[in-house]
């Protein structure tokens, strides 16, 4: 008896799993029970089995690089049934990034350090990626670009601000291959 395999197409963001569904009939629509579906995605292959309603649900995991993907899907058929191949598309999007930058007051003469924070929409840290801070103060542009640490902060000197006023500092996170770029203004005040 002839067989069909379908699988349902996923769209997800990096370091977010999603289930691809999988749902096995006979040529009449028939859901079977019970049979083996094997699933490849990115090279690695899983033997699942299905279920009352004919189907299999595959995790695909939160380690696959942003991009698409084509997961084949198989039954191998049986001495009743034959065997049905299908295709699911994966697609792994980039994760949202989320800059927190609050406005900060300073005393001239005090050591001026100026930190924000940077993490995943999933409020994870994101470490050891760059920051860069700029802006113009008293006709001056200012520039520094540092790197996040552990704790996804990224701590700025500035030294140069010596004399009392005020700016509007931009932060910016250009983004990389797993996360989109996020960006914040801040006021800073030296008085």
């Amino acid at each position: 008896i002839a067989t069909a395999i379908k699988a349902t197409a996923v769209t997800t963001t990096y370091g977010t799993s999603k289930n691809i569904v999988i749902t096995l009939t006979d040529a009449n629509g028939n859901v079977l029970v019970g049979k083996q579906v094997t699933v490849v995605l990115n090279g690695v292959s899983k033997t699942l089995t299905t279920d009352a309603k004919g189907q299999a649900t595959y995790a695909i995991g939160t380690k696959l690089a942003v991009k698409k993907y084509d997961a084949t899907v198989t039954f191998a058929g049986d001495d009743d049934y034959v065997k049905s191949t299908g295709t699911a598309k994966v697609t792994v999007n980039k994760a949202k990034s989320v800059l927190t930058a609050k406005k900060k007051t300073f005393k001239v003469k005090k050591a001026k350090k100026y930190t924000v924070t940077l993490k995943t929409d999933k409020k994870k840290a994101l470490k050891k990626v760059k920051v860069t801070l700029t802006g113009k103060f008293k006709g001056k542009k200012i520039k520094i670009t540092v790197k996040t640490d552990k704790k996804g902060k990224a701590t700025f000197n500035l030294k140069k601000l010596t004399k009392k006023g005020k700016f509007t500092a931009t932060i910016k996170f250009a983004g990389n291959k797993y996360y989109n770029a996020a960006s914040k203004k801040a006021k800073i005040t030296v008085k």
